[in-house]
Protein backbone atom coordinates (compact mmCIF):
# COMPACT_ATOMS: atom_id res chain seq x y z
CA UNK A 1 0.00 0.00 0.00
CA UNK A 2 1.59 3.68 -0.92
CA UNK A 3 1.07 5.92 2.16
CA UNK A 4 0.87 9.49 2.27
CA UNK A 5 4.49 9.44 4.26
CA UNK A 6 5.83 7.60 1.64
CA UNK A 7 4.76 10.01 -1.38
CA UNK A 8 6.02 13.15 1.04
CA UNK A 9 9.45 11.70 1.68
CA UNK A 10 10.23 11.80 -2.48
CA UNK A 11 10.59 15.70 -1.34
CA UNK A 12 11.28 17.45 1.31
CA UNK A 13 7.42 18.32 1.92
CA UNK A 14 7.65 17.41 5.67
CA UNK A 15 10.67 19.24 6.91
CA UNK A 16 10.13 23.30 8.03
CA UNK A 17 13.26 25.01 6.27
CA UNK A 18 15.95 26.48 8.69
CA UNK A 19 15.11 30.03 9.54
CA UNK A 20 18.13 31.64 7.88
CA UNK A 21 17.12 30.63 4.83
CA UNK A 22 13.72 32.13 5.07
CA UNK A 23 13.74 35.14 3.21
CA UNK A 24 13.26 38.44 5.57
CA UNK A 25 9.59 39.77 5.61
CA UNK A 26 9.51 43.41 3.77
CA UNK A 27 7.68 45.65 5.63
CA UNK A 28 4.42 47.54 4.84
CA UNK A 29 3.45 50.87 5.16
CA UNK A 30 0.17 51.87 6.25
CA UNK A 31 0.18 54.31 3.55
CA UNK A 32 0.53 50.88 1.25
CA UNK A 33 -2.58 49.09 2.86
CA UNK A 34 -5.42 50.57 0.67
CA UNK A 35 -3.69 50.39 -2.32
CA UNK A 36 -2.67 46.36 -1.75
CA UNK A 37 -6.54 45.97 -0.72
CA UNK A 38 -8.04 47.62 -3.66
CA UNK A 39 -5.49 45.57 -6.02
CA UNK A 40 -6.56 42.51 -4.16
CA UNK A 41 -10.21 42.89 -4.45
CA UNK A 42 -9.75 43.58 -8.29
CA UNK A 43 -7.92 40.66 -8.91
CA UNK A 44 -10.67 38.66 -6.78
CA UNK A 45 -13.14 40.03 -8.99
CA UNK A 46 -11.55 39.37 -12.48
CA UNK A 47 -10.99 35.84 -11.09
CA UNK A 48 -14.75 35.44 -10.25
CA UNK A 49 -15.67 37.32 -13.39
CA UNK A 50 -13.76 34.52 -15.50
CA UNK A 51 -14.91 31.82 -13.55
CA UNK A 52 -18.64 32.83 -14.30
CA UNK A 53 -17.77 33.15 -18.29
CA UNK A 54 -16.08 29.36 -18.11
CA UNK A 55 -19.48 28.17 -16.59
CA UNK A 56 -21.42 29.93 -19.06
CA UNK A 57 -19.18 28.77 -21.61
CA UNK A 58 -19.55 24.83 -20.55
CA UNK A 59 -23.57 25.72 -20.40
CA UNK A 60 -24.06 26.70 -23.82
CA UNK A 61 -21.81 24.16 -25.25
CA UNK A 62 -23.75 20.95 -23.63
CA UNK A 63 -26.65 23.09 -24.25
CA UNK A 64 -26.01 23.26 -28.20
CA UNK A 65 -24.99 19.24 -28.12
CA UNK A 66 -28.29 18.24 -26.64
CA UNK A 67 -29.86 20.02 -29.47
CA UNK A 68 -27.68 18.78 -31.99
CA UNK A 69 -26.50 21.91 -33.18
CA UNK A 70 -22.57 22.69 -34.06
CA UNK A 71 -20.15 23.26 -31.12
CA UNK A 72 -17.97 26.07 -32.00
CA UNK A 73 -14.46 25.82 -30.89
CA UNK A 74 -12.89 29.23 -31.29
CA UNK A 75 -14.40 30.97 -28.07
CA UNK A 76 -13.70 27.58 -25.51
CA UNK A 77 -9.98 27.94 -27.09
CA UNK A 78 -9.46 31.68 -26.38
CA UNK A 79 -11.16 30.92 -22.95
CA UNK A 80 -8.88 28.29 -21.98
CA UNK A 81 -5.63 30.47 -23.20
CA UNK A 82 -6.96 32.96 -20.34
CA UNK A 83 -7.32 30.34 -17.75
CA UNK A 84 -3.44 29.10 -18.49
CA UNK A 85 -2.49 32.32 -18.54
CA UNK A 86 -4.09 33.02 -15.20
CA UNK A 87 -3.65 29.78 -13.40
CA UNK A 88 0.32 30.37 -14.38
CA UNK A 89 0.34 33.41 -11.68
CA UNK A 90 1.17 32.25 -8.34
CA UNK A 91 -1.37 34.36 -6.58
CA UNK A 92 -5.33 33.77 -8.13
CA UNK A 93 -8.55 33.15 -6.14
CA UNK A 94 -9.70 30.02 -8.04
CA UNK A 95 -8.91 27.60 -5.54
CA UNK A 96 -11.43 29.25 -3.02
CA UNK A 97 -13.90 29.13 -5.95
CA UNK A 98 -12.69 25.60 -6.44
CA UNK A 99 -14.26 24.72 -3.25
CA UNK A 100 -17.53 26.31 -3.30
CA UNK A 101 -20.56 24.57 -2.61
CA UNK A 102 -22.62 24.87 -6.05
CA UNK A 103 -25.92 23.43 -6.79
CA UNK A 104 -26.08 19.86 -6.63
CA UNK A 105 -28.41 20.07 -9.51
CA UNK A 106 -25.93 22.07 -11.76
CA UNK A 107 -22.98 19.68 -10.66
CA UNK A 108 -21.81 19.33 -14.40
CA UNK A 109 -20.99 22.97 -15.67
CA UNK A 110 -18.98 23.87 -12.60
CA UNK A 111 -17.22 20.33 -12.26
CA UNK A 112 -16.02 20.66 -15.73
CA UNK A 113 -14.60 24.21 -15.47
CA UNK A 114 -12.92 23.12 -12.09
CA UNK A 115 -11.81 19.92 -13.56
CA UNK A 116 -10.14 21.83 -16.19
CA UNK A 117 -8.19 24.22 -13.54
CA UNK A 118 -6.96 21.61 -11.26
CA UNK A 119 -5.43 19.82 -14.61
CA UNK A 120 -3.68 23.10 -15.46
CA UNK A 121 -2.21 22.96 -11.60
CA UNK A 122 -0.98 19.73 -12.25
CA UNK A 123 0.36 20.24 -15.72
CA UNK A 124 2.07 23.36 -13.91
CA UNK A 125 3.40 21.10 -10.97
CA UNK A 126 4.68 18.39 -13.57
CA UNK A 127 6.54 20.82 -15.26
CA UNK A 128 4.38 21.05 -18.78
CA UNK A 129 5.37 23.41 -21.37
CA UNK A 130 2.38 26.83 -22.00
CA UNK A 131 1.33 24.34 -24.85
CA UNK A 132 0.25 21.09 -22.98
CA UNK A 133 -1.05 23.54 -20.62
CA UNK A 134 -3.68 24.93 -23.16
CA UNK A 135 -4.24 21.12 -24.00
CA UNK A 136 -5.01 19.88 -20.73
CA UNK A 137 -7.49 22.95 -20.37
CA UNK A 138 -9.01 22.17 -23.10
CA UNK A 139 -9.47 18.09 -22.37
CA UNK A 140 -10.78 18.95 -18.47
CA UNK A 141 -13.25 21.82 -20.10
CA UNK A 142 -14.82 19.47 -22.30
CA UNK A 143 -13.82 15.79 -20.98
CA UNK A 144 -17.72 15.29 -19.83
CA UNK A 145 -18.92 16.90 -23.25
CA UNK A 146 -20.68 13.37 -23.69
CA UNK A 147 -22.77 13.07 -20.59
CA UNK A 148 -25.23 15.72 -21.80
CA UNK A 149 -26.42 12.22 -23.70
CA UNK A 150 -27.36 10.63 -20.44
CA UNK A 151 -28.12 14.01 -18.43
CA UNK A 152 -31.57 12.30 -17.07
CA UNK A 153 -29.15 9.15 -16.01
CA UNK A 154 -27.15 11.77 -14.31
CA UNK A 155 -29.41 14.09 -12.71
CA UNK A 156 -31.08 10.93 -11.04
CA UNK A 157 -31.81 11.80 -7.05
CA UNK A 158 -30.18 8.15 -6.22
CA UNK A 159 -27.12 5.98 -6.95
CA UNK A 160 -27.09 4.17 -10.40
CA UNK A 161 -27.94 0.76 -10.52
CA UNK A 162 -25.51 -1.77 -12.73
CA UNK A 163 -28.02 -1.07 -15.88
CA UNK A 164 -27.42 3.42 -15.52
CA UNK A 165 -23.78 2.96 -14.47
CA UNK A 166 -23.16 1.13 -17.85
CA UNK A 167 -24.73 3.45 -20.02
CA UNK A 168 -23.38 6.32 -18.29
CA UNK A 169 -19.43 4.42 -18.79
CA UNK A 170 -19.93 5.26 -22.45
CA UNK A 171 -19.90 9.47 -22.17
CA UNK A 172 -16.29 9.10 -22.69
CA UNK A 173 -16.23 8.07 -26.00
CA UNK A 174 -19.54 9.98 -26.41
CA UNK A 175 -17.16 12.95 -25.97
CA UNK A 176 -14.58 11.99 -27.83
CA UNK A 177 -17.20 11.92 -30.88
CA UNK A 178 -17.81 15.35 -30.18
CA UNK A 179 -14.61 16.87 -29.77
CA UNK A 180 -13.11 15.44 -32.87
CA UNK A 181 -15.95 17.37 -35.10
CA UNK A 182 -14.74 20.17 -33.14
CA UNK A 183 -11.17 19.67 -34.21
CA UNK A 184 -10.16 21.59 -30.78
CA UNK A 185 -7.39 18.85 -29.47
CA UNK A 186 -4.55 16.89 -30.58
CA UNK A 187 -4.44 13.50 -30.54
CA UNK A 188 -2.79 13.38 -27.15
CA UNK A 189 -5.92 15.42 -25.85
CA UNK A 190 -8.52 12.88 -27.34
CA UNK A 191 -7.10 9.67 -26.01
CA UNK A 192 -7.01 11.75 -22.52
CA UNK A 193 -10.23 12.10 -22.50
CA UNK A 194 -10.97 8.91 -23.57
CA UNK A 195 -8.80 6.70 -20.96
CA UNK A 196 -9.45 9.08 -17.89
CA UNK A 197 -11.84 6.37 -16.10
CA UNK A 198 -9.81 4.22 -16.80
CA UNK A 199 -8.12 2.14 -14.25
CA UNK A 200 -3.96 1.52 -14.01
CA UNK A 201 -0.89 2.89 -15.96
CA UNK A 202 -1.31 5.26 -18.74
CA UNK A 203 -0.09 7.98 -20.44
CA UNK A 204 0.73 10.93 -17.61
CA UNK A 205 -1.55 13.48 -19.79
CA UNK A 206 -4.03 11.08 -19.28
CA UNK A 207 -3.27 10.34 -15.70
CA UNK A 208 -2.97 14.07 -14.51
CA UNK A 209 -6.89 14.47 -16.10
CA UNK A 210 -7.76 11.44 -14.58
CA UNK A 211 -6.81 12.96 -10.73
CA UNK A 212 -8.27 16.16 -11.88
CA UNK A 213 -11.75 14.29 -12.05
CA UNK A 214 -11.43 12.14 -9.57
CA UNK A 215 -10.50 14.83 -6.82
CA UNK A 216 -13.25 17.43 -8.19
CA UNK A 217 -15.87 14.49 -8.06
CA UNK A 218 -14.89 14.06 -4.57
CA UNK A 219 -15.26 17.05 -3.42
CA UNK A 220 -18.29 18.27 -4.28
CA UNK A 221 -21.74 17.21 -3.37
CA UNK A 222 -24.15 15.14 -5.85
CA UNK A 223 -27.58 14.97 -5.63
CA UNK A 224 -26.95 11.27 -3.97
CA UNK A 225 -23.62 11.77 -2.17
CA UNK A 226 -21.96 14.47 0.26
CA UNK A 227 -18.91 16.19 -0.40
CA UNK A 228 -15.81 14.81 1.20
CA UNK A 229 -13.84 17.34 2.91
CA UNK A 230 -10.22 17.99 0.89
CA UNK A 231 -8.23 16.21 3.26
CA UNK A 232 -10.33 12.95 3.12
CA UNK A 233 -10.34 12.88 -0.33
CA UNK A 234 -6.72 13.09 -0.29
CA UNK A 235 -6.43 10.00 1.80
CA UNK A 236 -8.94 7.79 -0.20
CA UNK A 237 -7.01 9.41 -3.59
CA UNK A 238 -3.71 7.66 -1.87
CA UNK A 239 -5.66 4.30 0.06
CA UNK A 240 -7.61 3.14 -2.90
CA UNK A 241 -6.38 5.17 -6.61
CA UNK A 242 -2.75 5.32 -5.96
CA UNK A 243 -1.78 2.40 -8.18
CA UNK A 244 -3.52 4.07 -10.96
CA UNK A 245 -1.03 6.81 -11.02
CA UNK A 246 2.71 7.07 -11.47
CA UNK A 247 4.36 8.26 -8.04
CA UNK A 248 5.52 11.70 -9.61
CA UNK A 249 2.43 13.03 -10.41
CA UNK A 250 1.14 12.15 -7.14
CA UNK A 251 4.24 13.38 -5.64
CA UNK A 252 3.38 17.03 -7.45
CA UNK A 253 -0.07 16.61 -6.23
CA UNK A 254 0.45 16.17 -2.93
CA UNK A 255 3.43 18.63 -2.75
CA UNK A 256 1.26 21.51 -3.47
CA UNK A 257 -1.83 20.99 -2.89
CA UNK A 258 -0.80 19.91 0.56
CA UNK A 259 -2.37 16.80 2.71
CA UNK A 260 -4.66 19.90 4.17
CA UNK A 261 -5.70 21.59 0.62
CA UNK A 262 -7.01 25.03 0.29
CA UNK A 263 -10.80 24.88 2.05
CA UNK A 264 -10.07 22.37 4.86
CA UNK A 265 -11.21 23.06 8.09
CA UNK A 266 -8.70 22.00 10.82
CA UNK A 267 -8.39 22.49 14.40
CA UNK A 268 -5.16 23.20 16.03
CA UNK A 269 -3.27 21.72 19.09
CA UNK A 270 -4.62 24.88 21.11
CA UNK A 271 -8.19 23.46 19.75
CA UNK A 272 -9.03 26.82 17.55
CA UNK A 273 -10.05 25.82 14.21
CA UNK A 274 -9.68 27.46 11.17
CA UNK A 275 -9.76 27.45 7.14
CA UNK A 276 -6.58 26.53 5.32
CA UNK A 277 -6.51 29.72 2.51
CA UNK A 278 -2.72 28.96 1.19
CA UNK A 279 -0.33 26.76 0.30
CA UNK A 280 3.77 26.57 0.84
CA UNK A 281 5.02 25.01 -1.93
CA UNK A 282 6.53 21.75 -1.30
CA UNK A 283 5.67 21.58 2.65
CA UNK A 284 2.54 20.33 2.26
CA UNK A 285 2.01 19.81 6.14
CA UNK A 286 2.65 23.79 6.63
CA UNK A 287 -0.28 25.47 4.75
CA UNK A 288 -1.77 29.08 5.60
CA UNK A 289 -4.48 29.24 8.31
CA UNK A 290 -7.19 31.52 9.14
CA UNK A 291 -8.34 31.33 12.15
CA UNK A 292 -11.85 31.41 12.63
CA UNK A 293 -13.32 29.91 15.60
CA UNK A 294 -11.85 29.69 19.84
CA UNK A 295 -11.21 27.00 21.12
CA UNK A 296 -14.44 27.02 22.91
CA UNK A 297 -16.43 27.14 19.25
CA UNK A 298 -17.02 30.84 19.26
CA UNK A 299 -16.96 32.75 16.40
CA UNK A 300 -13.78 35.54 16.32
CA UNK A 301 -14.43 38.95 15.33
CA UNK A 302 -11.29 39.23 13.56
CA UNK A 303 -9.45 35.93 12.24
CA UNK A 304 -5.94 35.19 13.04
CA UNK A 305 -3.90 34.21 10.01
CA UNK A 306 -0.61 32.01 10.59
CA UNK A 307 1.40 30.84 8.41
CA UNK A 308 2.77 27.54 9.53
CA UNK A 309 6.05 27.78 7.38
CA UNK A 310 7.24 30.18 10.31
CA UNK A 311 5.89 29.17 13.15
CA UNK A 312 7.10 26.94 16.11
CA UNK A 313 4.38 26.57 18.34
CA UNK A 314 1.52 26.09 16.82
CA UNK A 315 0.16 22.97 14.43
CA UNK A 316 -2.12 21.26 13.00
CA UNK A 317 -4.22 18.44 15.51
CA UNK A 318 -6.24 16.76 12.40
CA UNK A 319 -9.17 17.72 9.91
CA UNK A 320 -12.25 18.84 10.90
CA UNK A 321 -14.98 16.90 9.38
CA UNK A 322 -17.98 18.03 7.81
CA UNK A 323 -20.02 16.12 10.79
CA UNK A 324 -18.05 17.72 13.46
CA UNK A 325 -18.36 21.05 11.98
CA UNK A 326 -22.48 20.12 11.48
CA UNK A 327 -22.66 19.46 14.78
CA UNK A 328 -20.89 22.59 16.58
CA UNK A 329 -22.95 24.52 14.37
CA UNK A 330 -19.95 26.37 12.94
CA UNK A 331 -21.57 28.49 9.44
CA UNK A 332 -19.35 29.86 6.83
CA UNK A 333 -21.41 33.19 5.67
CA UNK A 334 -19.70 32.77 2.21
CA UNK A 335 -21.09 36.74 1.45
CA UNK A 336 -19.50 38.86 4.13
CA UNK A 337 -15.43 38.59 4.40
CA UNK A 338 -14.98 36.62 6.56
CA UNK A 339 -11.13 36.36 6.70
CA UNK A 340 -9.75 39.75 7.57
Amino acid sequence: MIRISDIIKMGSGNHKPKNENQPLMKETHKKDIPAIVREAETRKQESTDLYHKGIDLVIEAFGKVKKDEEVYAAPILNFSKNLVEEVLLEENEYFQQFYDDFGKKDYLPEHSLNVSFLAIKLGVWSGFNKSELMELAISGFLHDIGMTKFETIVQKESKLDAGERALVSQHPECSVQILERMVCLSEKGLVAVKTHHIKGPRDKFSEILSLADIYEAMTHARVYKKAKTPHQAIGEIIDKEALSFQPSVLKAFINNIGIYPIGSWVKLNTGEIGLVTGMNKGYPLRPKVNIIFSHAGERLNNAKVLDFLLEDYFYIDGAVSNTDLENLKLRWDKNKDALN
